[in-house]
């Protein structure tokens, strides 16, 4: 992977025009990600390859990180595109060097291409991307499955006919108990799960951003983020299900299926609470 120097700026390099691979029409937003990828790969310095300036602070370089992952990850890519890997490998890169503050300050004052042996150049980009989600998912679940539980009593209160059962509630909570053990002793799922924690994060950012004042995009975003939090054990389960299916070992999943069944049913009314706030 290329170092890129910080000095070496004089004006972005023109992107280049984006297709896909087998040049079939596409989408603006499959032109979205494309595009993101050269705008990536053509960057002058690694604070361009994040989006962020020399001032950002740690969080706002792990805030860059996550967003562009969500877009150019490999995986988003279907048939594969070389350059979105390209792309990804470049982003973990910078996401390395300008998360250090000591690589961040060695980056800053030199002028030369880094040196083999550094180490940043042998790391799996998909391994610095479970690391910081594992470390993310850490952050959320310390406290957020209370604030979920107090949500979803305020909803039960204010809208009987969007009424989720005490038993239900207990079934979640034990869903996220297993869940939370079954990713702090193995990275197996993760990846089932990526995207939606990304997606959870910026939802987060989001809500803390807004006004105390604009209690209707407040409304929504909570109950978006409740909706994502509660798919996260769906998606384990049915994960796991599907893995020991195709061993020939018929059961319910990790969680079981009453607990998936709260878990959905949840869910559905969470769906309908985000269509009556978006009338």
């Amino acid at each position: 992977m290329p170092f890129i120097s910080p000095w070496n700026y004089r004006g972005a390099t023109p992107a280049k025009k984006v297709t896909n691979v087998n040049n079939k029409p596409t989408t603006s937003a499959d032109n979205d990600k494309y595009q993101q990828v050269e705008n990536i790969l053509n960057a002058p310095d690694y604070y361009h390859v994040l989006g962020v300036s020399k001032e950002a602070s740690t969080e706002d370089i792990r805030r860059a990180y996550i967003r562009r992952s969500r877009v150019c990850h490999p995986d988003k890519f279907v048939p594969p595109y070389p350059r979105a890997t390209e792309s990804f490998q470049l982003l973990s890169l910078a996401y390395e060097t300008l998360s250090n503050p000591s690589s961040k300050l060695m980056y800053d004052l030199s002028s030369k291409p880094a040196q083999p042996g550094t180490g940043l150049d042998d790391e799996n980009p998909n391994e610095t991307l479970q690391r910081v989600l594992h470390q993310l998912f850490i952050e959320m679940m310390d406290g957020e499955f209370q604030t979920m539980r107090a949500f979803i009593h305020a909803l039960n209160e204010t809208n009987p006919g969007m009424r989720i059962s005490e038993d239900a509630i207990i079934q979640i909570e034990l869903a996220f108990r297993k869940m939370r053990e079954l990713l702090l002793s193995t990275q197996t799922y993760y990846k089932v799960i990526q995207f939606e924690v990304m997606r959870l994060y910026e939802l987060q950012q989001e809500l803390r951003r807004l006004s105390y004042f604009d209690i209707w995009r407040r409304m929504q975003l909570s109950i978006t983020i409740c909706k994502v939090l509660l798919q996260l054990p769906i998606m384990i389960n049915t994960a796991s299900r599907e893995k020991r299916q195709q061993k020939a070992i018929q059961d319910a999943g990790i969680l079981g299926m009453r607990v998936e069944n709260a878990l959905k049913l949840a869910v559905g009314l969470l769906e309908a609470g985000e269509r009556y706030t978006t009338w």
